[in-house]
């Protein structure tokens, strides 16, 4: 019913979605799961044609989404979106009628097949007794379910959810869930929903894409395939124990909390990262008391504004520009004063790659250099980065796989054992 070939989106240099192939048959139940930033909501508007792709296309039906009339493609989806306004004091009733629109002909006023449309769709989502009240004086929970309602009065064959079930509590929770179920199985609608519960999403899915942080597709399947330990570590960079649910046999996953030993850096840090790659990294090392430098980055960047926050001397350079041997001069100077020079999981590309170059000269010169959590997929300049990221672990750069691993080995590493001379 809705196919996703080659998907790629940005806003603007930032990218989004990464070359994203996906098939929803008709009646599937599809989860969609990801860390933030991920793409999720970005994918979901996508789907419905509120956004063009910049690679690939969306079929629905076969036929470009972007090619349908947008009354004609509301008769055939509904939208529940992540955050909802109630600017004017519509009765419940109004709003929810509001999603009949595409079903009308003319102007004309409601008509009894309408008027049965909204009693069951408010009805079904328990707001039927909200029916007169403003829907400005309702909670954010009775909101959503309004808004939900809204959605199934359109009575089209597709819904497309945003974490619809943000706002409830438990009791609502569960009954939109048992709900979306049976809409599927009694009316055969196809549902698409993003969903940060785990378990809730293994229940209700016949299959989860699980995005990761720089919106590539890590996994696509049953929740057993996709809810496993490796997989969400990689997504969200947690531990979690995955069991069974005995009642259910779906798949339960529980995060395990990390118990810290207070640690103390003594030492001077330099970061290279950009684009958001250092963010824990930046927290983690200034929670620690390590004095940390950062760059060179773009004015601009994320992680250069979280850095001068955090009270990090910054090296930067004008935004949108490759790197340059000014900016780069400084950022070797305050890196080799360093005791260990920290290399984020960056994206590479033309810009950034004499940043490389700058970190094999450190390295030769004694600095130590550590890298986080390397990646060919990260490489877009034809190889040449995941070279050098390889030369540099085989001249004695450390390789770790995450901000734990890198805090760990820190908490080892003593000042006087780098070879760089201290500062007074």
């Amino acid at each position: 019913m809705i196919r996703v070939e080659g998907l790629t989106f940005g806003f603007g240099r930032v990218p989004v979605l990464r070359a994203l192939d996906l098939e929803v048959p008709e009646g599937e139940i599809l989860g969609i799961m990801g860390p933030n930033g991920s793409g999720k909501s970005t994918l979901l508007r996508l789907m419905r044609g509120a956004l063009v792709p910049d690679e690939g296309r969306v079929l629905f039906r076969g036929r470009p989404v972007n090619r349908y009339r947008r009354r004609e493609l509301a008769r055939e989806v509904a939208v529940v979106p992540q955050a909802s306004a109630a600017p004017f004091p519509y009765p419940v009733w109004e709003a929810v009628a509001m999603g009949r629109f595409a079903r009308r002909r003319g102007l004309g006023g409601a008509a009894e097949g309408d008027r049965a449309a909204i009693e069951r769709a408010l009805a079904l989502t328990g707001t039927l007794h909200l029916a007169a009240r403003p829907i400005t004086e309702l909670s954010g929970g009775e909101l959503q379910r309004v808004v939900l309602a809204r959605a199934l009065a359109q009575e089209a064959p597709v819904l497309l959810l945003d974490e619809a079930t943000s706002h409830l509590d438990i009791h609502h929770r569960l009954a939109v869930a048992e709900l979306l179920v049976r809409l599927r199985r009694e009316e055969g609608r196809t549902i698409v929903h993003v969903t940060h519960d785990f378990d809730l999403a293994a229940e209700i899915s016949d299959r989860l894409l699980l995005l990761g942080p720089e919106g590539e597709a890590l996994a696509l399947g049953s929740p057993r395939e996709v809810l496993t330990p490796g997989a969400l570590h990689r997504a969200f960079a947690i531990a979690v124990r995955v069991e069974v649910n005995p009642l259910t046999g779906a798949p339960r996953v529980t995060p395990v909390v990390r118990r810290f030993d207070p640690v103390r850096l003594s030492l001077r840090v330099h970061v290279a990262c950009g684009g958001g790659s250092g963010a824990d990294i930046l927290r983690r090392l200034t929670l620690a008391g390590a004095r940390v430098t950062v760059g060179p980055l773009n004015r601009g960047d994320t992680d250069a504004e979280l850095a001068r926050a955090l009270g990090a001397r910054v090296v930067e350079e004008v935004p949108f520009a490759p790197l340059g041997p000014e900016a780069l001069a400084r950022a070797e100077a305050l890196a080799g004063a360093a005791h260990v020079l920290v290399l984020a999981p960056v994206p590479w590309g033309p810009g950034n790659l004499p940043l490389l170059d700058l970190t094999r000269r450190l390295l030769e010169a004694g600095t130590p250099v550590i890298v986080v959590d390397p990646d060919e997929a990260r490489d877009f300049t034809g190889g040449r980065a995941w070279a050098a990221l390889q030369a540099l672990a085989r001249r004695g750069a450390r390789v770790v796989a995450d901000t734990d691993e890198l805090v760990e080995h820190l908490t080892r590493l003593r000042p006087d054992e780098t070879g760089v001379a201290p500062v007074h």
